[in-house]
């Protein structure tokens, strides 16, 4: 019988779970600017050859990003999944043709089987993305929205899958909202009107209405 006998941790491994931990702790939120290597390295009480390799680690899992010239930053508060780094690399419009097979279908299954609960969470998110005053705010409330839709479908792995599309939609949003209140007026109360028909579909329990309204959305995204 061929048994592996079992190693102890190595330093490097415990720089970098620490590491993991501060960031998923938030002492380090998304978008920050860790230490320096060698204030890091002091900060975890190793080498600096360690505490480099511990950065290089969190790295791999997609959790920092190196910018060179300007030092390393925070990427993710979790490790980053295959499935997201591809999303991170791929066409924009791709990503969005998978997001409406999706959505429609998370859309006719919400108006099957949301809860009450499921509404009352449906409506303070379409409240919070019409009176959102900011292109952050605005995101952030839309990505909700639709996250409250995808969990009324009551489909665990949909809810994962979706999940792991948020931050691609969401950067890929605020890429190209500059200001609100400065996009064609039209096209704002075109989305409204399509989101509000959404979410009255699925509390109204009309599946085909619900499906049609998330059609109008996916279309309006592109």
């Amino acid at each position: 019988m061929a048994v592996r006998q079992v190693k102890q941790q190595s330093l490097v491994q415990k720089a970098a779970d620490e590491l993991a931990r501060l960031i998923g702790d938030g002492e380090w939120p998304v978008g920050t600017k860790i230490p320096n290597e060698q204030d890091l390295s002091t900060l975890l009480g190793v080498g600096r050859s360690t505490g480099r390799e511990a950065v290089r680690a969190l790295i791999a899992s997609g959790q920092l990003y190196s910018h060179q010239g300007s030092g390393t930053y925070v990427m993710s508060s979790t490790p980053v999944t295959e499935l997201e780094r591809e999303l991170k690399r791929s066409d924009r419009r791709e990503v969005y043709e998978v997001r409406r097979l999706l959505e429609v279908e998370a859309g006719r299954l919400a108006a099957m089987r949301r809860t009450s609960a499921d509404v009352d969470l449906l409506r303070a998110a379409l409240a919070a993305r019409e009176n959102a005053s900011t292109p952050t705010e605005f995101v952030d409330a839309d990505m909700e929205l639709h996250r409250a839709v995808v969990n009324a479908a009551h489909n665990s792995v949909l809810s994962m899958v979706f999940d792991s599309f948020i931050e691609t939609l969401r950067n890929s949003a605020l890429d190209v909202i500059t200001d609100v209140t400065a996009r064609n007026p039209q096209s704002i109360d075109d989305e409204a009107a399509a989101h509000r028909d959404l979410v009255e579909a699925i509390v109204a329990g009309d599946a085909d209405a619900a499906s049609a309204a998330t059609r109008r959305n996916m279309d309006g995204a592109d």
